[in-house]
C-alpha cells in the first residue's frame, strides 16, 4: 500500500494536473494530504451506490467503502462529485444529503474503439442466442434460470464476470440450453453473436453500460427497472418492473434477493424470439433511438464542468 501511495504521489507531483479524477477512496485520501493539494481540483466519480458511505447499499460489494465515517467526511471536501445517473444522484442526496453533478458517461465511452465513429449496427434477426453478462444473484440470475427452464428450446449464453461465483456457474451448468463463456474484453464477440440481451438486474444499477452498448448496435435489450437502468433504456422497450434488493444481507454479506414474477419476462422474450416482424421493428427502433441519443450528447459537457471549477477559486 505504501508503494502505491508513493507512486500516486510522485505522479501527481511530476504531472502537475489541474484536476485529479478518481473513483476510489485510496486516491481520495492520497490527494487530500498531497503537498501540492492547493494546485489541483479533486473529483470523485460515483459508479455504484455501494461506493457511497451511507444508505442501505453502503459497502454492499467487497472493496467498496472501507471506512464509511472517514470517507463521508472527505467526500464533502472535494471540488466535485460526479454521479453517472440521476438514480445515483438521487440516492446520494436522499441518503447522505450529498450534492453531486449528474453527467452521463462521455460519448467516447460508446464510440467504436477502432474507428472512433458510431458503433456498427448489427442485423442479428437470424441469430438464435439470448445473452447475459455477469450472471449472479443481484444481477438477476434467478430470472435467467427461470427463463431457460421455461423455454428449453431456446439457446442462452452467458459471459462470466466479477460477480459470477462457482455456485452460480454450477446452476447454469445444470441447464442443457445454457452456454457459459469466460470473461471477455472484446465485447464484439458478444454483439456479433446474440439476438437479444437480457439485463435483469435486481440491485441499484448506476447506469448499465452494457445496455447502452447493445442498443447502439441495434440489439434489443430486455432490462429491469432497477436503479439507473430506465435511464440507459432511454424509453426503448423493454423495461420490466422488478422487486429490487433492499440492502438486507445474508450472514455471508450477500444481498437478500427477492423472488420475481417471471411472466412479463417470458412474454417479452417469446415475442422478440418468435415474431420476426416484432423483432425487426424493435431492432430498428433501438438502433435509431440509441444513435439519436448519443449524437445529441454534448461532447464537451464534462470539460465545461471541470473548467467551471477553475473559476471557483
Amino acid at each position: 500500500m505504501q508503494t502505491l501511495i508513493r507512486l500516486f504521489s510522485e505522479h501527481i507531483a511530476k504531472f502537475k494536473p489541474t484536476h485529479v479524477v478518481f473513483n476510489d477512496p485510496i486516491t481520495m485520501k492520497i490527494t487530500a494530504f498531497h503537498p501540492d493539494r492547493d494546485t489541483f481540483k479533486r473529483v470523485n466519480i460515483i459508479h455504484t451506490a455501494e461506493q457511497l458511505p451511507f444508505g442501505p447499499f453502503c459497502a454492499g460489494v467487497d472493496g467498496h467503502c472501507l471506512s464509511p465515517a472517514v470517507e463521508n467526511e472527505m467526500l464533502r471536501g472535494l471540488d466535485g462529485v460526479w454521479a453517472v445517473s440521476k438514480a445515483v444522484q438521487e440516492y446520494a442526496w436522499v441518503h447522505g444529503k450529498l450534492e453531486t453533478k449528474f453527467l452521463v458517461h462521455p460519448p467516447l465511452t460508446y464510440l467504436d474503439k477502432e474507428t472512433g465513429g458510431m458503433p456498427v449496427v448489427r442485423h442479428n434477426i437470424d441469430k438464435d442466442e439470448i445473452g447475459m453478462v455477469n450472471p449472479c444473484p443481484h444481477k438477476g440470475l434467478s430470472i435467467l434460470v427461470a427463463l431457460a427452464k421455461k423455454f428449453p428450446h431456446m439457446k442462452f449464453v452467458t459471459w462470466k464476470s466479477w460477480g459470477s461465483r462457482t455456485m452460480h456457474i454450477q446452476q447454469l451448468e445444470a441447464l442443457p440450453n445454457v452456454k457459459i463463456e469466460p470473461t471477455t474484453q472484446n465485447t464484439d464477440e458478444i454483439w456479433d453473436r446474440i439476438k437479444v440481451l437480457l439485463a435483469p438486474s435486481l440491485w441499484y444499477e448506476a447506469w448499465g453500460i452494457v445496455v447502452t452498448e447493445a442498443q447502439l448496435r441495434g440489439i434489443p435489450v430486455i432490462a429491469s427497472n432497477a436503479g439507473g437502468l430506465p435511464e440507459a433504456k432511454i424509453g426503448i422497450p423493454y423495461c420490466i418492473p422488478v422487486k429490487e434488493v433492499t440492502g438486507e444481507r445474508h450472514a455471508n454479506g450477500d444481498y437478500v434477493v427477492p423472488e420475481q414474477d417471471i411472466a412479463p419476462w417470458a412474454e417479452a422474450l417469446e415475442t422478440v424470439m418468435t415474431d420476426r416482424d416484432a423483432y425487426q421493428d424493435l431492432a430498428t427502433l433501438t438502433a435509431t433511438k440509441a444513435s439519436e441519443w448519443l449524437r445529441g450528447m454534448d461532447p464537451r459537457a464534462h470539460e465545461k464542468w471541470l473548467l467551471s471549477m477553475m473559476e471557483q477559486q
